[in-house]
């Protein structure tokens, strides 16, 4: 009972979340390469560390629960499959699927938006999804080709502002990428 003789009310935080991770967004982790549906995945998962010890680009880091999520500003995914290799569950999908569902998205803190130029995010787009286009009586434009995107995430790495958020291709967006 609380002082006010009321019970007291449930809270679903972890005290030690209030001051590591913003608690009032859903932040929904992009889990490796060709990994299995999230509730799959963490139920199968043991959370060794192997797929984070062999990523070679060092995008996958131990998220929430000690579970390997990407972060895309260390770089870009390079779907070598090294994660998938090092797993002791095997529970990784076979390599010849996409390697998971998400895209990039331009948000409005894009410098080119804000009518200053930079073109970091094209440079560092192997696929060629990110392209800038002229228009009347401004800067270049970015322009994101969905389908092309890979999901890699290497335009995040080289965004100088954050202004590139990955998402997942149905819409949802991930925050804190």
């Amino acid at each position: 009972m609380s002082p006010s003789g009321k019970p007291p009310r449930a809270v679903d935080i972890v005290r030690r979340g209030l001051l590591t991770r913003p608690w009032r967004s859903a932040v929904e982790a992009v889990r490796p390469p060709w990994s299995p549906q999230e509730s799959q995945f963490t139920q199968a998962c043991t959370r060794c560390g192997r797929c984070v010890e062999a990523c070679p680009g060092g995008i996958l880091q131990r998220g929430d629960g000690g579970y390997p999520a990407a972060d895309f500003r260390h770089g870009g995914c390079t779907f070598c499959y090294a994660c998938a290799g090092a797993c002791p569950e095997g529970l990784f999908l076979p390599r010849d699927g996409r390697a998971w569902d998400i895209v990039a998205t331009v948000t409005a803190g894009c410098l080119a938006l804000q009518a200053v130029e930079c073109r970091r995010c094209q440079e560092s787009c192997a696929d060629g999804a990110i392209i800038f286009r002229p228009v009347a009586g401004g800067l270049w434009q970015p322009q994101l080709n969905r389908a092309a995107c890979s999901g890699c995430g290497g335009c995040v790495a080289g965004c100088p502002v954050s202004a590139i958020k990955m998402e997942h291709s149905h819409g949802r967006s991930l925050a804190g990428m």
